[in-house]
């Protein structure tokens, strides 16, 4: 199945790669993103298949301007990816509440504001992917406010996707780890930052390559990647205690060697 997909947080990362892809699957894309110039260039590359709109998923109204468009120039939704995701970096306790606030506002609420307002206008049996994050399952120390978030998400697809059931609709979380993006690079930065990552980070395009398999008609509910991050949700769920080991002496590393670059040199 191919059709018309909407994708959230297109300017760059696996919103991007996404686009692409579609595109080159033959499928009609609506990119939705708030950076304009990304868009347009984005646009320029895939040609008429691919159709912008400035959208914030803060601002409804912004939201309700891009479906009209969207529909007008393609039509009825039959893949509705919601991508569009912002990170904040710092301890718990750092956070003020708007800091915290607004990664919700983006993470989670921007979620339901775009599915609400494309409701009307889904084809039959369309499918509807949620991009997550491995850290819905082991929450990272000074990226709490964020794993949060996808905590969150994850909650709101598993209830949507039993609701939705009944209507034909497939809901689909995607749990990536790091992905090598500049995601990390752009998020704001009010207190101390998580910097350790692990592994290898995945390329956007193998995480596109696994959200259009699903939207084409996969029926997997949750696609996790790498397939070995599986393991990291087998230790957070049977062995919580061992995975916040290793967290506590990661950020203990972090915390010395922060406080020893503090540190005034003397001669």
């Amino acid at each position: 199945m191919s059709g018309h997909m909407l994708v959230t947080g297109a300017s760059a990362g696996i919103g991007a790669a996404l686009c692409r892809r579609a595109v080159a699957r033959g499928w009609r894309v609506t990119a939705w993103a708030r950076r304009s110039e990304r868009l347009t260039d984005l646009q320029s590359e895939l040609g008429a298949a691919c159709h912008i709109a400035t959208v914030d998923v803060t601002d409804a109204e912004s939201i309700a301007a891009g479906v009209a468009s969207a529909v007008a120039t393609h039509g009825a939704f039959n893949a509705i990816v919601a991508n569009a995701g912002r990170g904040v970096d710092g301890e718990i306790l750092d956070l003020s509440v708007n800091d915290i606030s607004a990664v919700f506002d983006v993470n989670v609420l921007g979620v339901h504001r775009c599915l609400q307002a494309t409701r009307p206008h889904w084809a039959d049996k369309a499918r509807i992917i949620i991009v997550s994050s491995i850290v819905a399952y082991l929450s990272i120390p000074r990226m709490g406010a964020y794993c949060a978030t996808k905590h969150a998400v994850d909650a709101y697809a598993a209830a949507l996707r039993v609701e939705l059931a009944a209507s034909g609709h497939h809901v689909c979380t995607i749990n990536p780890g790091t992905i090598d993006t500049e995601f990390f690079d752009v998020a704001p930065t009010p207190g101390r930052q998580w910097t350790w990552r692990p592994g290898q980070a995945l390329r956007a395009e193998r995480v596109a390559r696994a959200m259009e398999r699903v939207a084409r008609g996969g029926h997997r509910r949750r696609i996790v990647l790498p397939g070995s991050a599986y393991a990291v949700i087998a230790l957070a769920r049977l062995c919580p205690a061992i995975g916040e080991r290793l967290l506590r002496r990661a950020l203990g590393r972090m915390r010395a060697a922060e406080s020893a670059a503090e540190k005034p040199e003397h001669p």
